[in-house]
């Protein structure tokens, strides 16, 4: 029988990636609930300071952790956190398309939250990031079009 729900923490503590103790307790219990461990991956965000207000505000808010890129069950969830500028954004999320193919081929299912300090962009380059997964693994499905963002009218 399938579960109902599915369950996934984004752990922020620093113990839970310093410390290989702490990292295999947290990863048993979440093994025992069948739960996913969602790295937020802001390295690319830290590598330089900030340039933008949008970008100055992230700075203070966002968490600081390693990059980890383990996934627990057969449906990886990841947060990355580019900058507002674009190429800047998907520079930093490479790595990712590498690792989302990997999954794939695999068998799982992941999904990657894309994210810029002020998420204006957010839903393009969520599709550009499906794109260069495709590029390498063709047999995947393309994203359906969008829905016409324009105000809707009375007549």
């Amino acid at each position: 029988r399938a579960a109902l729900h599915r369950y996934a923490v984004e752990v922020r503590h620093p113990a839970f990636f310093d410390d290989p103790r702490a990292t295999r307790m947290l990863e048993a219990a979440l093994a025992v609930a069948a739960a996913e461990w969602i790295p937020f991956d802001t390295t690319a965000f830290f590598q330089s300071p900030p340039t933008s207000d949008a970008e100055r505000d992230a700075w203070t808010k966002k968490p600081r952790v390693p990059l980890r890129s383990v996934a627990l069950t057969d449906r990886p969830i990841v947060r990355y956190l580019g900058r507002d500028a674009c190429a800047r954004t998907v520079e930093g999320w490479q790595r990712w398309i590498d690792i989302t193919v990997g999954w794939l081929r695999e068998g799982r299912s992941p999904t990657i939250f894309i994210h810029t300090p002020d998420n204006a962009d957010a839903p393009e380059l969520a599709r550009r990031f499906h794109d260069d997964v495709r590029a390498l693994l063709p047999e995947l499905e393309p994203l359906p079009q969008p829905m016409p963002a324009e105000p809707l009218t009375l007549f």
